[in-house]
C-alpha cells in the first residue's frame, strides 16, 4: 500500500520535479552527498545484516554463517560505501553498529546446527585494542565463543600494528580468518607471523577453477600452504556444482556462495 501511494504521489509531480528528484538521488550516491548520507545512516541505524551460510564441501552441512552489511535505502553495495567510510574515519562506527546488530539478532540461536558467526573487520579495527573489548560483548551476547572475524589482506602489510590486537581477539576464543586471499596484498612472511585460523579464497579465483589450469594450481598450492600452517581453507563465490566439485577435489574444505544460499535478512532466515 505504501509503495502504491508513493507511486501515486510521484505521478502527481510535474516532470521537472521528477527530474530534480532523480538528480537528487544521484547526488546522494556520489561524492560528498554519499558521505553525508553515510553519516545520517549511522545516526538513523539504517544499516542491516544479511546472513549467508558457509558449508562443509563434503557433507554440505552448514558450519558457519557470515554477516554481510547492507544499506537497503541506497542501491549501492558495501564495495562502494565501505571504502568511503574508511577514508572518512567512519568505519569503526560502522563496525560498532554491525556488532550491535549481530548481538540483537543472534542468528546462531535460530539455526539448528551449531555454527559460528563471521563478521568483517577493517584494517582500522585491527589496529586498536578497543576492538577486542567490543567483540567480547558480542561473544557474551552469542552465549559463547561462536564468533569468527574476517580481516583483509591489507592487515598483512601492518602485521606489527595488528598483531597485538589479533592475539587479544584470539585469546577470547574468537577465530581470525584472512578474507579475499589472492587480491594482491599477500605477504607470506606476515602470513607466518600473524596467528590465523583460516584463509578465504577470493571469489575471482573461485570463478576460474573450472576453466583455468593456472587457477587450479594456485588453489591446490594454497591448500597445501594452508595445511602446513594449520589453517582451514574456504572458497568464496561458489555458484555452480562444477565449481564446488572442483574445489573439493583440490582440497578446499569449506565454501560459501549462491549455490548454498544467498544472503538473507534475519526475518527470512528459518527459526530452529
Amino acid at each position: 500500500m505504501e509503495e502504491a501511494a508513493a507511486g501515486r504521489h510521484s505521478g502527481d509531480r510535474s516532470p521537472l520535479a521528477q527530474i530534480d528528484g532523480v538528480w537528487g538521488s544521484l547526488a546522494e550516491s556520489t561524492g560528498p552527498g554519499l558521505l553525508a548520507a553515510l553519516r545520517l545512516a549511522l545516526e538513523r541505524r539504517e544499516f542491516r545484516l544479511a546472513y549467508q551460510p558457509i558449508v562443509d564441501l563434503r557433507s554440505r552441512r552448514p558450519v558457519g554463517i557470515e554477516a554481510l552489511i547492507r544499506w537497503p535505502r541506497m542501491s549501492i553495495g558495501p564495495d562502494v560505501f565501505i571504502p568511503i567510510a574508511e577514508r572518512a574515519g567512519l568505519i569503526r562506527d560502522i563496525t560498532r553498529q554491525v556488532c550491535r546488530l549481530a548481538a540483537e539478532e543472534r542468528i546462531t540461536h535460530r539455526i539448528a546446527d551449531p555454527v559460528r558467526l563471521s563478521i568483517n573487520l577493517s584494517a582500522a579495527d585491527a589496529r586498536t585494542l578497543e576492538t577486542a573489548a567490543l567483540l567480547s560483548k558480542l561473544v557474551q551476547a552469542l552465549g559463547g565463543p561462536f564468533l569468527n572475524v574476517e580481516l583483509t589482506e591489507r592487515c598483512l602489510l601492518e602485521s606489527e600494528r595488528c598483531g597485538p590486537v589479533i592475539r587479544a581477539i584470539r585469546a577470547q576464543g574468537i577465530q581470525v580468518h584472512l578474507d579475499d586471499f589472492g587480491t594482491g596484498y599477500a605477504n607470506l612472511q606476515a602470513l607466518v607471523e600473524l596467528t590465523l585460523d583460516a584463509v578465504k579464497i577470493d571469489h575471482r579465483l573461485t570463478r576460474r577453477v573450472c576453466d583455468s589450469r593456472t587457477a587450479r594450481e594456485v588453489v591446490l598450492h594454497l591448500g597445501r600452504l594452508a595445511g602446513t600452517l594449520g589453517l582451514s581453507l574456504t572458497a568464496e563465490g561458489v555458484e555452480t556444482e562444477a565449481q564446488a566439485h572442483q574445489l573439493a577435489e583440490l582440497g578446499v574444505q569449506r565454501a560459501q556462495g549462491w549455490l548454498f544460499g544467498r544472503p538473507r535478512f534475519i526475518e527470512d532466515c528459518e527459526d530452529r
